[in-house]
């Protein structure tokens, strides 16, 4: 059974009597050991005085990164000890604020990459969370967006930063490989530049779904020197397997440019083709503070889309459910849970 949520009513007296809630503890999801995931209640720590408290709409599942996470790569890598809570795509209304947060906040929604509110637990990044707290800066308002579109902002933000990195110009070739929710973010936001945009992937299903391709080559089907309209300038990997990158270098244009847009514990390419050609190799880590912004305007603008991506929807009960979908489901795009 689901422990039960704390709250504490308290009545404060500052000059009139004021009725706030004080929220001592919350349901998350939390990873105990490698590959175990539980439904508890985890204390939160106080708000702090420039700090949103936030009552959760949505969440969804990074699975590259909460992949690592459960098997454990991360204990080592990011420092992040069981047990943890994982998870950085979350939006809800912010319910509670703190002395210094400026007006304008309170009952907003918003979007949060993550949070470290909590005791007991890591934060790895702690989005998971029906309640979680974060500072006001780093709260986003979607000013009229679609809540459940909002979920994809991580991703999508991630996606428009590798991509303003490695700068595709009007009418250049970019090759995206993988059609996963980074890759079609990075497909749509190299189209806005104006580049002839070749998308690949060896899953049928996700390249059905893919809006910005000029044109799409079913890895499974046929091959990438078959189905290219010209050799590529630009080449983004959204896989972050080395293998796949490897067999793609071929196909570049002397001095073309490679967007390492996964995460990759080891870098080993055959050098003979990169050196022949120069090629120029940029990786692209997340995204930074000013691309969320910049992704919630190109949403209402209606110049990304990501309705389109969610694949499966789940009850929060179903967490389970929801991991396997995301995990292991070739299919699924993206799981949209709610709370």
């Amino acid at each position: 059974m689901l422990l039960r949520l704390l709250i504490v009513l308290q009545v404060l007296s500052k000059g009139k009597n004021d009725l706030q809630m004080v929220i001592e503890a919350t349901e998350a999801i939390v990873v105990p050991q490698p590959y175990e995931l539980t439904f508890q209640s985890v204390k939160l720590r106080p708000l702090g005085r420039e700090e949103v408290l936030v009552k959760t709409r949505y969440t969804s599942i990074s699975a590259g990164t909460e992949r690592m996470l459960l098997a454990g790569q991360l204990v080592e890598m990011a420092g992040l000890p069981f047990p943890c809570i994982p998870g950085y795509e979350t939006v809800g209304e912010i319910i509670e604020v703190g002395p210094e947060v400026p007006e304008g906040f309170l009952g907003e929604l918003v979007f949060i990459g993550g949070s470290y509110g909590y005791e007991g637990v890591t934060s790895a990044w702690g989005g998971q969370s029906r309640y979680i707290s974060a500072d006001y800066h780093k709260a986003f308002r979607l000013d009229g967006l679609n809540p459940a579109e909002a979920v994809a902002i991580a991703p999508a933000a991630t996606a428009w930063h590798g991509v303003e990195l490695i700068a595709p110009q009007a009418g250049e070739v970019v090759l995206v490989l993988g059609q996963g929710p980074i890759g079609q973010f990075a497909a749509q936001s190299a189209k806005l530049r104006g580049a002839t945009v070749v998308v690949a992937d060896v899953v049928p299903a996700r390249l059905e779904r893919a809006t910005a391709g000029d044109y799409k080559i079913d890895l499974s089907r046929q091959s990438l020197k078959d189905g290219l309209p010209a050799k590529i300038d630009v080449f983004i990997d959204a896989t972050g397997k080395m293998a796949a990158i490897n067999a793609c270098l071929m196909q570049m244009q002397t001095r073309g440019r490679v967007l390492l847009l996964g995460f990759y514990q080891r870098i080993e390419l055959d050098f003979a083709i990169p050196f022949i050609k120069e090629l120029s190799f940029r990786p692209s880590r997340e995204w930074a503070a000013e691309d969320i912004p910049a992704v919630i305007q190109a949403f209402q603008a209606h110049r990304l889309q990501a309705t389109h991506l969610f694949t499966h929807r789940f009850p929060i009960s179903e967490y389970q459910a929801s991991y396997k979908a995301a995990l292991e489901n070739p299919d699924c795009l993206k799981v949209l849970m709610e709370w």
